[in-house]
């Protein structure tokens, strides 16, 4: 059975122009959305942080702009915070302190913005009260932190 060309492809499918961009369009094992979360990164030894919002979030990693360059292959410490939503009134965010790896670093059209992606590789819930007091904590010492401490290895 001889088989015809294709002339047009489903409005859903993508088809990548080169090999190049099929690898990037393939290259995540987790579906990202469009969550706009904010997120803060400690800056090595100051007490400053650097304010931002994710544009995309998945249980692998984020991406966000930043108005600091971070190094690709980094590890950082940062906190995200995740709305709530209680029907008593109290919306006070989730803290979830994250341990993550620089992934990438691109310059944007923004003068002085950057879009960084970051691999998450551990992260734990925090009492919010503590907040960014908790950036050394991964190393177990930090008996009073409330929650959960799980690694990307078991989702």
């Amino acid at each position: 059975m001889a088989s015809l060309p294709i002339n047009r492809l489903p409005s859903d499918v993508e088809m990548p122009e080169s090999p190049e961009k099929a690898r990037i369009l393939n290259r995540r094992k987790r579906t990202r959305a469009q969550l706009h979360w904010p997120l803060s990164f400690p800056l090595t030894g100051t007490t400053e942080t650097v304010q931002t919002i994710t544009q995309d979030l998945s249980s692998d990693g984020f991406y966000c702009i930043a108005n600091a360059r971070f190094v690709p292959g980094e590890a950082r410490h940062c906190t995200l915070l995740v709305p709530t939503h209680h029907p008593g009134g109290e919306n006070s965010p989730l803290h979830v302190l994250c341990k993550v790896r620089i992934i990438r670093v691109e310059v944007t059209g923004e003068r002085g913005f950057y879009g960084v992606g970051c691999q998450i590789m551990d992260y734990r819930l925090v009492n919010s009260a503590r907040g960014m007091e908790l950036q050394g904590a991964f190393n177990g010492a930090d008996t009073e932190e409330s929650g959960l401490n799980v690694s990307n290895r078991d989702l």
